[in-house]
């Protein structure tokens, strides 16, 4: 894996895990719902969107209607505040949230 940001590049590896195991095969890291996609269109069977649903608790509605996303904060991650971090992030409020 290389990093690039705060994304990791791994296309090229997938295809010789993917041969090598035959189960269900889920990638995570950084991924978006375009790269997503492409990557389930080409090697894997799920992907895990983690940090994302922290902080989207509505991520599948968000991919459905093309929402933008809540930038996670990962200063939050681990602390044990019960009412910051995990469990402050909004969810979208109307229509009106979506981009165009």
């Amino acid at each position: 894996m290389k990093l690039v940001g705060e994304k990791f590049e791994t296309p090229p590896s997938l295809l010789p895990m993917r041969k090598a195991f035959k189960g269900t095969f889920i990638v995570a890291g950084s991924y978006e719902r375009e790269d997503g996609n492409k990557v389930i269109a080409e090697n894997a069977d799920l992907v895990a969107y983690g940090r994302w649903f922290l902080a989207n608790p509505d991520l599948p509605r968000r991919f459905e209607l093309g929402a933008p996303l809540n930038k996670y904060d990962r200063e939050t991650f681990y602390i044990s505040d019960p009412v910051r971090g995990y469990v402050d992030y909004p969810f979208l409020e109307s229509s009106t949230d979506v981009s165009s």
